[in-house]
Order: C-alpha cells, then sequence, then structure tokens
C-alpha cells in the first residue's frame, strides 16, 4: 500500500473521530446520550437514522463474506433481496405503530410491561452475549484484508485491532448515540462509493464485452438463480435464504437493541417508517453492489489464474479473493479509499453496538443501582460503560478462531441469540396470556436447540429459524394447554 493510501486512511480515521465528537448535541443525562428522546424526529434526522441503521447492520466483515459467498455460489446469493421487502411492511404496519404508541424511553421496556424483570434481563443478557461476540468477528475480519492490503504479517494482527477497536470506542464514548448516528450516515455513503469504484475499476480493466463474462459465469455456474433443494445440510438453497435470512433480518430490526434505539430517536411512527424505508434501501444497494464485487471477482480471477489463492484441494479460497485482490491490483488511491470504506463499515457496526451494549447494561441490568444516582452521574457511568465495553470487544476480537467462512461465523452468532429475542419481543407485543415463566424456559431451551443444530450437518442459516421456533413453540404450547386444561376442569366442576 501506497503513502497516498495511507494518508487518506489516516485522514478518514480522524475525520470520523472529529465529527462524532462534535455533533455528540445535548447530553444532560443517559436518555439523551443513548436515545436523543426523539430528537432525530425530522425529515434529515430520519434520513440520518436510515442511512446509520443500514451501515450498522454491515459490518466490515460483510465486505468480505458477501463477496466470498457470492464468488462460490453466484447469482443465487441475491435471493438476500427477497427478504427486505415483507420486513418494511411487517415493521412498517404491525411493529412500529404498536412499539412507538407504548411511550417507551428503552429498547426493552415492552419485555417488562408483558413478562416482567427475569425475562427482560434474561433478553438483555442474550443481547450482550451476541453483541459482544458479534462486534469480537466484526474486527477481526476487515483487520485480515488489512493485513493483506498492507503486505504485513500476523505479527501486525493485534496492532490493528487495537487502533480500529479503541479509535471507535474513543468517539462513541463521548458522541452518545447520536454522534454514532450522524458518523454512520456518513459512513454509509463511503462504503456505497468505495464498493461501487472497485467494480467500475475492475469491469474497466476486464476489457471484455459483456455477452463474453456472461457466458463465462453461465459456463461456470455462477449464474443459476435458486438451489430448490430442501436438504438442511446443502449451503444457500433458496429455501434456506428466503427462511434463514428473513428470521435473521426480523429479529436484527424488531429484537434488536441498536435497531430499537434508533427507533426511539426519531420519536414518530412517521419518521420511523421513513428511516426503515431510507435503510431498505441502502441495505439493497450494499448487497447488490457487494455481490456485484464477488460475480467480478469470479470474472477477473478466470482471466488472471492466482496459485496462491488455491487450497490444497484445487478449489479456490474464497474468503481470501477480495483481500487478495484489493493487495494486489488496485490503484493508488483507490485501494485506500477501499480500506476507508471497509473501516466505515467495521466502525459503524461497532460503535453501534459498544452504544447498545451500553444501554442494555445501564438500562437494562444495571437500572436498580443506577437509578438512585443523579442525571450526570448516569451519564458518566453510561460513558464509563461504553469505554469498557469497547476495551472487551476490541481484546476478544483476537482471540476470534477462523471457524468456517466469515458469513457461517455471524449467522451462527446471530442464529443462536436472534431467534429467542425474536419470539420475545413477538409475544411482548401481541396480547396474549403466555406466561413469563414458559417465555423464560422456551428462551432458554431456543438457545440449547440453536447449539445442538450447529453441531450437526446443518448449514448456518437453518440456526436462526430452529431457535426461533423452539422459543415460540413452548410458551405458545404452554398458553393453550394451560387454555385446554382450565377449560376442562371447568366443564366437570359444572353440576
Amino acid at each position: 500500500m501506497r503513502v497516498t493510501d495511507i494518508a487518506i486512511v489516516c485522514v478518514y480515521l480522524t475525520a470520523m473521530v472529529a465529527v462524532g465528537i462534535a455533533c455528540r448535541g445535548r447530553q444532560e443525562n443517559a436518555d439523551d446520550y443513548f436515545t436523543t428522546r426523539g430528537a432525530m424526529s425530522g425529515r434529515w434526522g430520519s434520513i440520518l437514522v436510515g442511512l446509520s441503521l443500514a451501515a450498522t447492520l454491515f459490518s466490515g466483515s460483510s465486505f468480505v463474506a458477501y463477496p466470498s459467498i457470492t464468488f462460490e455460489y453466484g447469482l443465487k446469493i441475491l435471493a438476500i433481496l427477497a427478504t427486505l421487502p415483507a420486513c418494511y411492511v411487517v415493521l412498517r404496519f404491525w411493529f412500529l405503530p404498536r412499539f412507538l404508541s407504548a411511550g417507551h424511553t428503552h429498547p426493552y421496556d415492552l419485555i417488562e410491561d408483558r413478562f416482567g424483570r427475569g425475562v427482560r434481563l434474561t433478553a438483555s443478557w442474550m443481547f450482550v452475549l451476541l453483541r459482544l461476540g458479534w462486534m469480537a468477528t466484526l474486527i477481526y475480519a476487515p483487520t485480515l484484508l488489512i493485513l493483506a492490503a498492507f503486505h504485513l504479517s500476523m505479527s501486525w494482527m493485534w496492532p490493528i485491532v487495537l487502533v480500529t477497536g479503541l479509535i471507535s470506542t474513543f468517539y462513541t464514548v463521548f458522541g452518545g448515540i447520536r454522534g454514532v448516528i450522524i458518523t454512520d450516515a456518513i459512513q454509509m455513503v463511503v462504503i456505497m462509493v468505495g464498493i461501487a469504484a472497485s467494480v467500475g475499476f475492475i469491469f474497466w480493466h476486464l476489457s471484455l464485452p459483456l455477452p463474453e463474462i456472461m457466458a463465462g459465469l453461465e459456463s461456470s455456474g455462477h449464474l443459476v438463480w435458486a438451489d430448490l433443494s430442501l436438504d438442511p445440510s446443502r449451503p444457500f438453497t433458496l429455501a434456506a435464504i428466503l427462511i434463514g435470512v428473513s428470521v435473521s433480518n426480523f429479529g436484527s430490526y424488531i429484537a434488536d437493541q441498536m435497531s430499537l434505539q434508533r427507533y426511539l430517536a426519531t420519536g414518530t411512527v412517521a419518521a420511523s417508517a421513513r428511516s426503515f424505508l431510507i435503510n431498505i434501501i441502502g441495505a439493497a444497494l450494499v448487497v447488490s453492489l457487494l455481490f456485484l464485487v464477488g460475480m467480478s471477482l469470479v470474472a477477473w480471477f478466470a482471466r488472471h489464474p492466482t496459485p496462491e489463492l488455491m487450497s490444497p484441494s484445487g478449489k479456490f479460497m474464497a474468503d481470501r479473493v477480495f483481500p487478495y485482490f484489493v493487495a494486489n491490483h488496485l490503484p493508488v488511491g483507490l485501494s485506500g479509499l477501499l480500506i476507508a470504506a471497509i473501516l466505515a463499515a467495521t466502525m459503524s457496526s461497532l460503535t453501534s453496538g459498544i452504544n447498545a451494549l451500553s444501554g442494555a447494561l445501564s438500562g437494562d441490568i444495571f437500572r436498580g443501582p443506577l437509578a438512585k444516582m443523579s442525571a450526570p452521574k448516569q451519564l458518566r457511568i453510561a460513558r464509563l460503560s461504553s469505554f469498557g465495553i469497547g476495551i472487551l470487544a476490541t481484546i476478544a476480537a483476537g482471540f476470534v478462531p477462523l471457524l468456517g467462512s466469515f458469513y457461517e461465523m455471524t449467522q451462527i452468532l446471530l442464529g443462536l441469540f436472534v431467534g429467542p429475542l425474536l419470539a420475545c419481543v413477538i409475544l411482548s407485543s401481541v396480547r396474549t396470556l403466555v406466561p413469563a415463566w414458559s417465555m423464560l424456559v422456551g428462551m432458554l431451551f431456543g438457545v440449547l436447540a440453536g447449539a445442538i443444530v450447529t453441531q450437526m450437518n446443518v448449514h448456518a442459516l437453518w440456526v436462526s429459524p430452529t431457535t426461533f421456533t423452539v422459543a415460540i413453540l413452548i410458551p405458545m404450547v404452554c398458553h393453550f394447554s394451560s387454555l385446554i386444561f382450565s377449560r376442562s376442569s371447568s366443564t366437570r366442576s359444572t353440576p
């Protein structure tokens, strides 16, 4: 990597820290720090929130994951886009009106209102475990790409992990959710520009007519639009994508505190719906661009055979294709822009995760002791917890092992906890008499079922549907069993 590229990355990092701190807004108490108390309700505010939400759910690991799975599996990955319209319809017309009309000030207030303190604490701990593991993974994945881009040995892994984690932690501690939202919105723009520039460079330098490129992709099997197999061990079948990604998306948008914080930041259903629509458009654009990166890399390496990327079995090591391309083929300036985009994706997700986890600790787990403190002290504790979480996630990133592909790792982490959290939030939002103890049992058995599935010959996309199904069926079965039992008892007691 040349001096120009290094300068671009350094300027970008410095600018993000400055913007994050400068845009922190009024912070008089913990509610200002975590939700802005509806201060982002205007048109521009909802646009920023929408871009922020899209940036949050596309981490630096997405830059490795989506091109690599496209490189390996081709066109059928685009079925992911079909899951987004359903998310918008459910959020816009069912969940957001219920969630925002209740007047909650914290994301998981609705869980406590319905099931009590014990279930809320369980949900909060699940969220903490989910996002700590996720943050560690999202720091680790782009670190490998940066190592390749700078032609550095693995001895540089810890310094890069520490720099990425500590910079993100620093401006999150002072910027709060408002600083995070604004920097996320900027980073979303950088992400799209960086990806689009990479795709343009590849196609420009292939010097091949489009029909010839398409013929090559078809002959390699990358234009097969769907795998209709119902075998759960097969990767990226149409059923696995539509069911698995849908559950993961619903969980991320309905049950994840990072998303719920942003709905509270807008304050109104109309503003939240507008933000969510912008998020859907942004997410679709990013997935499409990363898909184009993967497909263009297939065409590129078909023309430029690279033995370094081949495994002993003779297959491409898909996770290493994009990092290798960045390191060895992108020109000066563009590689720096792309590294900045990767850092943008990493930092946007990391800062959101830090803020949301700090909110879970302050508003859920340690709410009792903090309620007795003054507003300035609560704000100080919120910042200290953000700092501690950022440090913990950064250290954990150095110990993330390579267990399968990055996409599989993130799907397993999401699947174990997102399914039970989604079941809990859904049942908290509907008028049923599901007892709290059954909800708790359902969530715990859901995680257990997911852990069992990860040890079987089942693809990672099926983990979240499994955990969700178990977590929602147990309380519903308990509910209907109690209804049947009570009716039969009343019938027997009637003379």
